[in-house]
């Protein structure tokens, strides 16, 4: 799994591309960065993925994204997806994750 900071970032909104897959291997991965970028930027209010690249999510990679969202909810951070593929949106919807953040598929 790739993910890179994109353009259009500011102190209060980072905007991050993920592509490959998200799996046990690589959702670890996915969190120590975020947490990391979020060290960087203490003024993050939003964090977007955008996931137009991302080709698989296993379960570890959907614990790792409500993880994320249990960590982030209390500092008053928000964690949005956008541009789910629909394999992806239809995992994701299963596991009830559409209904904890904002979930926008293609």
């Amino acid at each position: 799994m790739q993910i890179e900071l994109l353009s259009g970032s500011t102190d209060t909104h980072l905007k991050l591309a993920l592509s490959g897959e998200l799996d046990a291997i690589t959702a670890p991965k996915l969190y120590e960065n975020l947490n990391r970028l979020l060290q960087q930027h203490t003024k993050v209010q939003q964090i977007t993925l955008n996931c137009r690249g991302l080709t698989y999510l296993s379960s570890a990679g959907a614990g790792i994204l409500l993880m994320s969202i249990d960590n982030f909810t209390p500092k008053g951070i928000t964690l949005e997806l956008t541009e789910v593929q629909p394999e992806v949106y239809n995992i994701l919807d299963l596991l009830g994750l559409t209904k904890l953040m904002p979930v926008n598929h293609v």
